[in-house]
């Protein structure tokens, strides 16, 4: 995988035959955050099932990887054109100095349908590790503020969909380490908390089923057995519910780390730093942990 070294940032890319651009490793300030994340597919239905449904690979005609740099960091994007330009994704990584980053999906569509009559659905998974491989706490916001820790498996709901309000957050409590989640306002959003398995992992590559992400019988549904998400190998679904009605929309979870080391912003960073390999991509086969 290359490797983008910038904005107190490493980050490994590849390519998914399946499933696009994916993210191994990435570390802030040295420091281990993400084994590896993706979005496996995207699933689209119509009302009424006037037509479909249709799960949509993430491939693309062009295959580039773009890294381009932004105010205090950097930008990881490729567009997934193989159904055309009137069925169109773009998906950008984004990483900021201050510990911030998430990951967008931009849906150009809509297609023939120009009615707002289908609705999509994008599940993207992200394999936390903020202490290691175990040792990692899920836990929910409550909404008079605060946070309360989470026993089991399962989907939870945002408490206010809208807002500047983190939703959830994966903790290493023995050294105070965490990354916040929020959901995007208009991704009618949902999140599962699970605790890692080797089956579950490959579904990051592509694998798919016949009903919508986070119902029964789908992913991640499918891997909820009931355990425990303390003190464990915590792994994210953040599934986004997208109407077609605005044709262009943009969706996707945001994150901030706390307890990490304080980046200090060089007074003359010009943006200049190693970029790693910026306009290669990998080609991972590799259906393994990233640990």
């Amino acid at each position: 995988m290359p490797t983008i070294r910038r904005a107190n940032w490493s980050v490994d890319y590849g390519w998914s035959a399946a499933s696009g651009l994916r993210l191994g490793s990435c570390d802030y300030g040295g420091i281990r955050v993400i084994a590896n994340a993706s979005v496996p597919f995207i699933y689209v239905n119509y009302d009424g099932d006037a037509a479909g449904p249709f799960t949509d690979e993430l491939r693309s005609e062009r295959g580039k990887v773009d890294v381009r740099p932004i105010m205090f960091g950097f930008d990881i994007k490729v567009s997934y054109d193989l159904y055309g330009a009137d069925y169109l994704y773009e998906h950008v990584w984004r990483f900021q100095d201050d510990g911030q980053f998430g990951s967008m999906v931009i849906i150009h569509g809509p297609g023939e349908e120009i009615d707002g009559r289908h609705t999509y659905h994008l599940p993207f998974r992200f394999d936390l590790d903020i202490s290691g491989q175990s040792g990692d706490s899920f836990q929910r916001r409550l909404p008079g503020g605060g946070w309360a820790d989470v026993d089991f498996e399962g989907q939870y709901l945002p408490f206010n969909p809208g807002g500047r309000d983190y939703h959830w957050r994966v903790l290493d409590k023995a050294r105070n380490k965490s990354v916040s989640i929020r959901a995007r306002t208009g991704d009618n959003a949902e999140l599962w908390a699970l605790r890692y398995k080797q089956q579950e992992s490959w579904a990051a590559w592509g694998a798919v089923t016949p009903v919508v992400p986070g119902s029964p019988g789908s992913v991640p549904a499918l891997y909820d057995n009931g355990q425990t998400v303390q003190d464990t190998d915590i792994v994210v679904w953040y599934i986004a519910h997208v109407s077609s009605l605005e044709r262009v929309a943009v969706c996707g979870p945001w994150f901030r780390l706390a307890g990490y080391p304080e980046y200090e912003r060089p007074d003359d960073d010009d943006h200049d730093h190693d970029h790693g390999h910026e306009d290669d991509h990998g080609h991972e086969d590799d259906h393994t942990h990233d640990h």
